[in-house]
């Protein structure tokens, strides 16, 4: 507690303000940076399924398909794993 509280004097409603402001800052702070944290999440599970998608269907693409370029074999995943449609190369 401060001195003021100790000694018995009254406090001012700006000393109040000022002597609580910076656990109130800090708890809010927190509590933000972890709500932030907590919505990330959704958007970090999708990104790795959308990884292992566009991996798993540019090794099929190259194993099926070898003589596509490689550009192409990259075009045709990430439309595929957005959901798009590409018509097949044929072989």
């Amino acid at each position: 507690m401060s001195a003021a509280y100790q000694e018995g004097r009254r406090v001012t409603p700006r000393e109040m303000v000022r002597s609580h402001a910076f656990p109130v800052l800090a708890a809010l702070s927190t509590i933000s940076l972890i709500v932030i944290a907590w919505s990330l999440i959704p958007i970090s599970r999708q990104a790795a399924r959308w990884n292992g998608c566009f991996e798993e269907s540019l090794r099929w693409q190259r194993r099926d398909f070898s003589t596509e370029s490689k550009t192409i074999s990259k075009l045709w995943a990430t439309r595929y794993c957005n959901g798009g449609s590409l018509p097949m190369p044929r072989k």
